[in-house]
């Protein structure tokens, strides 16, 4: 089941295997083409062959998705944007109004890219992550990885002025001033408080010395 827009109703039920429904609103889907329940597609989109639109996903208006293409579970492709052949839109993820994910891009879960903005061929958007409006992520852009698995949690840093610590999303600013109280709440122990502090001051100067066309941008 997956919901259309009706003129004076709103939005409607109807089965993939409505072809009028579908036709009415010129709403074009290839073969093999597979919709979790509950999506939602837009007037005059088009769904490619092959391609994959999760339950509760949201396919806008004049929008497109790929051959191949997936977009996950919550996800939102607004109007007019495209989402290449190949390319992936991770579970809650935003692609705003006529943005672009190029051939094989690949957009981490409830990351944002903004109206206009442009991610290219075969670039990486980290999950959180986000692109502005009218930005442009070049083809094959990656983001700086670190990955540290840590006594107690993993921690994580993509690029961006933010580590992640377990269930804790923080900007590094906000780690350097209070490590101490966020990890005595936790439970750790002075060992431990000390050993994640090394970590954060490691991170915090690598982020400083790249490159700002190496670092993400809000």
């Amino acid at each position: 089941m997956i919901y259309l827009w009706t003129p004076g109703e709103g939005w409607a039920k109807h089965e993939l295997t409505e072809t009028d429904e579908l036709k009415k609103r010129d709403i074009r889907i290839a073969a093999r083409a597979t919709f979790g329940d509950g999506a939602w597609v837009g007037a005059r989109a088009w769904v490619g062959a092959r391609a994959t639109v999760g339950a509760r996903a949201w396919v806008g208006a004049r929008a497109t998705v790929g051959d191949g293409a997936t977009v996950g579970p919550g996800a939102w492709v607004g109007a007019g944007a495209m989402v290449a052949a190949r390319a992936w839109v991770g579970d809650g993820a935003m692609v705003a109004d006529g943005a672009t994910v190029g051939d094989g891009a690949w957009v981490g879960a409830r990351a944002w890219v903004g109206a206009r903005a442009t991610v290219g061929a075969r670039a990486w958007v980290g999950a959180r992550a986000t692109v502005g409006d009218g930005a442009t992520v070049g083809p094959g852009a990656r983001p700086t990885l670190i990955y540290i698995i840590g006594s107690r949690h993993a921690l994580s840093y993509w690029g961006e002025p933010r580590i992640d610590i377990g269930c804790h999303h923080q900007s590094i600013r906000l780690w350097r001033h209070h490590f101490r109280e966020i990890g005595a709440k936790e439970g750790y122990t002075p060992e431990q408080i000390e050993e994640y502090g090394r970590y954060i001051e490691m991170i915090a100067a690598i982020h400083e010395a790249m490159p700002d066309t190496a670092k993400a941008r809000p």
